[in-house]
């Protein structure tokens, strides 16, 4: 299964904060740029954007970081 950035996106927001999204993109804003991303388009996320396992490892590193939480992908399919 494919994550998306909307299902990560969506579960910050229910879970941690609005503002949640937005500041794991910034931490991974190097990556995301690699992959000729923009913080705009990790936001609207229309179309929506694939996450590659590199992408996904930087995130799931960031939330753990900045919010102590770890997230069990098998759940993000509802968000």
């Amino acid at each position: 299964m494919a994550l998306k950035a909307s299902n990560y996106k969506n579960w910050c927001g229910d879970n941690i904060s609005p503002q949640a999204w937005t500041r794991v993109v910034l931490k991974c804003l190097t990556l995301v740029r690699e992959r000729g991303l923009s913080i705009t388009e990790m936001e609207q996320t229309d179309p929506d954007i694939e996450l590659d396992e590199e992408l996904l490892e930087a995130i799931n590193q960031t939330l753990l970081e900045l919010y102590d939480v770890t997230v069990d992908e098998t759940l993000l399919v509802r968000y």
